[in-house]
């Protein structure tokens, strides 16, 4: 079969051909309603900010300034590190937090289309979350206030218009949010100079140095648009000069669709401190991280005992694309008639070189890693009510799908209603769809973080998976798990006690802009 005659086998020829044709940065019909924009009098809060999303241009690659969309922020109240601008970066400003802090955020949206903010990992009220019947349209404000409620640890906000996520968030509009907390603060962990974040996001460029995006139309949304070009804050393979001392660094997989197996290029281990939902109770050792699109780790590195003028390298080891990337329809997973048609510039799985570091000078340090780094409370013990709920994810006729259903703004299936507060099970089945289709899934919920309870693999399932698989890290608290071809992965949530409309899809951006997004509703007043 020939690619034209597999695309009209499954009905998508038509849409491949009109997506490959998209001018980039065209804008998708959205719905767009209108919000309050009012401060709350009786809201006074300890931190405020002006955050404001328009075009703009980057120095990223010698030569021309590419173009692209950006968040940009001015504090106007609060502690004077709350704020910090991203150097030579398209990124938005990182946000510093604190436990406890209420924070108003005055949101204006000079794009020209319409947008909203979702603030990853965080548990907010329904209007806050960045649903994305709510956007805000070319011109308006919207005004954000909430409490912040989550532990210490590293978050981050994006846009979540529907249907336009995956391209406003490709185009440079995502930054860090760090959250503080008092048990974070009594480890005395690296800071200031000794803490380095990382934004990690894969990108194409043309000879202008101007973005490009769907090259392959319909095939790069099926699959996820991979790069040919890793950027570290904006900035392809950074080399840092550093002290013998012990960092932090924070890592973000800000990519569209590329899972990273991160390792230090001697061989040394992989210490990680904290995931997605902050600080882990005990440090791990690891040979490597892996990370799915919108997924973070921290990692200790400890250069004390290194010599000065050494070198040591972040990679993204090489891994069998075949292990997360769609099947080839019976002719060998990633290798036949599919994986030729799917196949990026650089696949998922190619190694590639992150950031080096250099051992510049010598400096004393007296840093010791705790041997515990946090207490957990137990939430996460509580019974669940009920029995666990499934949540199959396929592929059908084109489209990726969560219980054989795809995205509509305001449906909710029965068993998509739960009470505020409430603790569930849920299954999460990732089942080979047609024609041997299948792929690994990212899932992110809304609301509250949540824990891995188990991982049961499918007979028969590819077993270079496990070359993936011996980078994730199941232990600390999360918000996106990554569920690998053939498994089943049991989660414990317990929901949010805000009431309203919230989200759960697969964070491969292309994914959920096609649809593979659903509604839950929460039911109850907050604390019932």
């Amino acid at each position: 079969m020939k690619r034209r005659d597999v695309m009209r086998w499954m009905g998508i020829g038509t849409l491949a051909s009109a997506a490959g044709r998209l001018p980039f940065g065209s804008g998708a019909p959205v719905l767009a309603q209108s919000r309050p924009s009012a401060a709350r009098p009786s809201f006074v809060p300890d931190v405020e900010l002006a955050l404001r999303a328009g075009p703009g241009e980057a120095r990223i690659l010698p030569g021309a300034a590419t173009q692209v969309w950006r968040f940009t922020g001015e504090l106007l109240k609060g502690p004077p590190e709350t704020l910090h601008v991203v150097p030579d970066s398209y990124l938005g400003p990182t946000l510093r937090l604190r436990k406890g802090q209420k924070v108003r955020i005055r949101f204006s949206n000079a794009l020209p289309e319409s947008t909203i903010v979702h603030w990853h990992g965080l548990d907010m009220p329904e209007a806050m979350d960045g649903h994305p019947r709510l956007v805000i349209g070319p011109g308006k404000e919207f005004i954000y206030e909430f409490e912040v409620v989550n532990r210490a640890g590293t978050y981050w906000y994006h846009p979540h218009p529907h249907e336009r996520t995956a391209t406003q968030v490709y185009r440079g509009m995502a930054g860090l949010l760090l959250i503080a907390d008092e048990e974070e603060r009594a480890l005395s962990l690296p800071s200031g100079a000794e803490e380095i974040v990382c934004v990690l996001q894969d990108r194409r460029f043309d000879a202008r140095n101007q973005l490009t995006y769907l090259a392959g139309g319909m095939m790069d949304q099926m699959r996820g648009f991979l790069g040919d070009r890793v950027l570290v804050n904006g900035q392809e393979r950074p080399s840092l000069a550093l002290a013998t001392r012990a960092y932090r660094l924070r890592l973000l997989n800000g990519s569209n669709a590329r899972i990273y197996k991160l390792v230090w290029s001697d061989g040394t281990a992989m210490t990680m401190i904290g995931s997605d939902g902050g600080l882990l109770q005990r440090p791990l050792q690891r040979t490597a991280v892996t990370l799915a699109p919108g997924q973070r780790a921290e990692v200790l590195l400890d250069l004390t005992g290194r010599a000065v003028g050494a070198s040591l390298e972040l990679r993204s080891a090489p891994y069998p694309a075949a292990t997360v990337d769609a099947a080839a329809m019976g002719m060998g997973r990633g290798r036949g008639m599919m994986g030729g048609m799917v196949q990026g510039a650089v696949p998922n799985g190619a190694p590639l070189s992150i950031f080096t570091i250099r051992v510049a000078r010598r400096e004393a340090s007296t840093f010791r890693l705790p041997s515990r780094l946090s207490t957990f409370d137990a939430s996460w013990e509580k019974t669940p009510i009920g029995p666990p709920r499934r949540v199959t994810l396929s592929f059908q006729s084109g489209q990726w799908l969560l219980n054989g259903r795809t995205f509509d703004m305001m449906d909710v299936a029965p068993e998509e209603t739960v009470a505020a507060g409430s603790t569930q099970i849920w299954e999460l089945v990732n089942l080979p769809g047609m024609m041997g289709m299948q792929m690994a899934h990212p899932i992110h919920l809304h609301g509250p973080q949540f824990r891995v309870l188990s991982r049961q693999h499918t007979a028969g399932a590819d077993a270079d998976a496990a070359i993936v698989r011996e980078g994730i890290a199941d232990e600390g608290w999360t918000d996106t798990v990554l569920v690998m071809p053939g498994e089943t992965v049991r989660i414990l949530v317990t929901f949010t006690r805000h009431p309203g409309l919230y989200l759960y899809h697969c964070h491969i951006l292309e994914h959920e802009d096609m649809g593979m997004m659903r509604n839950f509703r929460v039911t109850g007043a907050a604390g019932a």
